[in-house]
């Protein structure tokens, strides 16, 4: 499936390629870029080397374009959101982890939501989630 990714608050298009390019600051406040995989469930992340992220250090994530938080407060404080737009220009909502290494990802629409990973269950319970988005 063909899709674009776009920043919730600017509407850039956050897609390159195959990835999707996220900014990012460690607990240090070190910053630095995150290219993620444009797969739903792919949790493949290339980041430069001298960025140091632990497995499980909760990170802080936003648009490399407008510098806003990517945070979704209202649903978990660990769940950053992005906005999908399919080939038919649909837009749904992407939510998806702050802790680095965790795979938990959401997929939102207006009448569905999916979700992948091994973590999904963590963060959110999916009978009420549709009504709080």
């Amino acid at each position: 499936m063909k899709a674009n990714y776009i920043c919730p608050h600017c509407r850039s298009f956050l897609n390159v390629g195959d990835k999707i390019i996220i900014a990012a600051k460690n607990h240090k406040k070190e910053k630095g870029l995150l290219l993620l995989s444009m797969e739903l469930g792919d949790y493949t992340v290339l980041k430069h080397p001298s960025f140091n992220i632990e497995e499980g250090e909760k990170i802080n994530m936003s648009c490399p374009s407008c510098n806003e938080n990517l945070k979704k407060h209202k649903i978990h404080e660990n769940l950053f959101g992005i906005i999908m737009q399919d080939e038919e220009d649909k837009e749904m909502q992407i939510l998806f982890s702050g802790t680095y290494g965790e795979k938990c990802t959401y997929r939102i629409t207006d009448k569905d939501v999916e979700s992948f990973g091994s973590d999904a269950g963590k963060y959110i319970d999916l009978d009420n989630l549709i009504s709080m988005s």
